[in-house]
């Protein structure tokens, strides 16, 4: 894989972070203006990308191997 090629998960990444900032200022700006519930959103969207973000880097560790003798149900035969 060559350096300017960008991993697809990645590309997701760096799409939907910024669009949950900018919604979350947007609606900022809405509840400025008398729109109550846009409060709400102000806090929501900007949640929304911290998740995205923690779901990338957790999905994305390695996962230890399954080792069956570890297993407290496995029968002794």
């Amino acid at each position: 894989m060559s350096t300017k090629e960008v991993d697809p998960k990645r590309k997701w990444l760096l799409i939907f972070i910024p669009v949950c900032l900018v919604m979350g200022v947007l609606e900022f700006f809405r509840g400025l203006s008398g729109n109550s519930r846009s409060w709400l959103y102000v806090f929501e969207w900007p949640f929304f990308g911290l998740f995205i973000y923690y779901m990338y880097w957790k999905l994305g560790q390695p996962q230890p191997d399954w080792d069956e003798s570890d297993d407290p149900k496995r029968e002794i035969d």
